[in-house]
């Protein structure tokens, strides 16, 4: 999480010396910015629907302090992904 605007220069450093590739559907070219931009949405919409709750299967075996350990990894790597994506 904290390292976001590191990541965030290094990409617009990578963005000038990364070709851009033609698009499949004759569009605009694919360019490692939009292509990094499409992944980190997908993962932020997967966190979106795998809300903060586990189902049965995640609890089983599981006491509340590792649950509330999960959650918050969820939480942050959530953050920090709004955080990445916001810095770029």
């Amino acid at each position: 999480p904290h390292y976001c605007e590191t990541y965030a220069d290094l990409v617009f450093k990578l963005k000038s010396e990364m070709p851009e590739f033609p698009s499949e559907s004759g569009g605009k070219p694919v360019t490692f910015k939009s292509t990094l931009l499409n992944v980190t949405q997908n993962e932020f919409e997967q966190l979106s629907k795998d809300s903060l709750d586990f189902t049965e299967e995640e609890k089983e075996g599981k006491d509340k302090e590792e649950l509330d350990f999960l959650r918050k990894k969820k939480k942050e790597r959530c953050l920090a992904n709004m955080k990445f994506i916001g810095h770029l």
